[in-house]
């Protein structure tokens, strides 16, 4: 584009090219130097402040209807431009009107014209236009007009609708799919061309009005005396690391008996991660040899449970080194671990699977716990063999609350299953942009892993939210968290 041309162009069209432009620039940083800035402001919003914040601030509660074509507002002080939102609005895709009329609407007038907004829509397969039609009237008084009040959106002054951004957070956090390959997807069904920048903003808004519900997750996480952790890396760009990524970490909890996960991000895996997480949990913690929870252990209350798939891991490692002694302890481990699975399929309660413990699998593991004493005498410490007995024998007394109390679980599996869908991402969008972007991830993390083991339809629940959060208070977001959620009735 010469530099003439910029005459020619309007003050949106201007905005759209400054994106585009800014955009690109950021991208060719990062090839050149490996690094990304994604900008963020942090705001104390007062009412939902977490530490990365930035969230808009929450509109004051209204009925906000999603699907009716004609709705009643009260009337704003001061009406809305007409045609908010940039660029032109594409006549291919359908169009759903939706009319808005004023609360106060002057009896027996007729409209002299319509404040008129769109958005873009997301249905399976398809975009769509949403058009928001709000007709204006003259007052009776000869005072001004009466229009109505355009309904919060996830984007202020935006076109992407809740819908579309809910299927794009879907699509990067649950199947991990990069923001620049949704863009190609995108055209291919739509024929619209969005700007990464303008997706990757859409992500941002859309995960931070999720805040407040993942606060109140977190709060409702440690309702309990039981959890499960564990933590895993994640590359992180930063600005005084040029060339290289920080190396930052999901710190991740799992309530087995609820069925509650929780992400958090913390820059290090040092202890001062889950020893600030952890300041309001007293109970058991399971979880493995890792030194980084000792100083959580060290509070009054708190109990260590340990992970015995960390156990068999250690066997199945030199088994080729000594495979008498490697395969016995795998052989007794694994008879455990298939007790454990018969009596998940027959849904015995705590109650019934302790008493099947003390029955089958106690005694076994008193006995299996003197060989291991018996063993490690007859081999050097720092054999292979050697490693895996000494590992077995100081996890040991951590076993004790999985044969004292029927809800600990013999391992910690299920949460290293649910930090897979990490690495995977990771693999397809290499890193996390920022710090605050990286915490963000852990908001779309959580509500997505806890949403699924309660068979909520992900889109769906996020379409609510984001339709719905901006019009509420924190005092109303309750039916919203992710193991309660209903979908409303039409």
């Amino acid at each position: 584009m010469a530099p003439s041309d910029l005459d020619n162009l309007s003050r949106e069209e201007l905005v759209t090219t400054v994106l585009k432009l800014d955009h690109e620039l950021s991208w060719l940083k990062r090839q050149m130097f490996g690094q990304k800035t994604e900008r963020f402001i942090p705001r104390d919003n007062g009412q939902m402040g977490l530490p990365f914040g930035g969230m808009p601030e929450l509109a004051v509660p209204s009925e906000v209807a999603g699907t009716p074509v004609s709705y009643v507002r009260k009337p704003d002080a001061a009406p809305a431009p007409a045609g908010h939102g940039r660029g032109q609005m594409p006549t291919h895709l359908p169009i759903v009107d939706v009319v808005i009329e004023p609360e106060d609407k002057p009896a027996n007038t007729k409209s002299i014209g319509d404040d008129i907004s769109w958005q873009f829509e997301y249905k399976p397969g398809s975009l769509f236009i949403r058009r928001i039609i709000r007709p204006r009237y003259p007052r009776e008084s000869g005072d001004g007009i009466a229009i109505a009040q355009l309904p919060p959106m996830p984007v202020e002054k935006g076109n992407m609708g809740a819908s579309l951004i809910a299927h794009l957070i879907t699509q990067k956090f649950e199947y991990h799919i990069p923001l620049d390959r949704q863009r190609k997807m995108l055209m291919e069904v739509s024929g619209v061309e969005f700007a990464e920048s303008t997706l990757c903003d859409a992500v941002r808004h859309g995960t931070e009005w999720l805040v407040p519900v993942y606060q109140l997750h977190r709060l409702n996480m440690f309702k309990t005396n039981y959890l499960q952790g564990d933590e895993t890396p994640i590359p992180v760009l930063v600005k005084d690391k040029r060339g290289k990524t920080h190396k930052g970490y999901f710190w991740v909890y799992y309530d087995p008996v609820r069925k509650l996960l929780l992400f958090e991000y913390q820059p290090s895996r040092g202890h001062e991660g889950p020893l600030k997480t952890l300041a309001l949990f007293i109970g058991i913690l399971q979880v493995d040899g890792y030194e980084g929870y000792n100083a959580v252990f060290r509070r009054p209350g708190m109990k260590h449970a340990a992970c015995m798939a960390h156990v068999r891991r250690s066997f199945e490692k030199v088994k080729d080194a000594d495979s008498a002694r490697a395969g016995f302890a795998l052989d007794q481990i694994g008879e455990w671990f298939a007790l454990e699975r018969e009596a998940a399929q027959q849904q015995l309660t705590p109650v019934q699977r302790l008493e099947m413990r003390k029955e089958k699998i106690v005694p076994a593991m008193e006995t299996f716990h003197q060989w291991l004493k018996n063993e490690a005498g007859k081999v050097l410490p720092q054999d292979l063999i050697g490693k895996a007995l000494k590992y077995a024998l100081n996890q040991w007394p951590w076993f004790k609350p999985f044969q004292e109390d029927g809800r600990v679980e013999l391992s910690n599996n299920f949460i290293e299953n649910s930090i897979r869908p990490v690495a995977i991402g990771c693999k397809n969008y290499m890193f996390m942009g920022s710090h605050e972007a990286a915490a963000r991830a852990a908001v779309a993390y959580s509500l997505i892993g806890t949403a699924k083991l309660h068979g909520k339809n992900i889109p769906d629940y996020f379409t609510a939210m984001l339709t719905d959060i901006p019009a509420l208070t924190t005092k109303q977001l309750e039916p919203y968290l992710p193991n309660t959620w209903t979908p409303k009735t039409e």
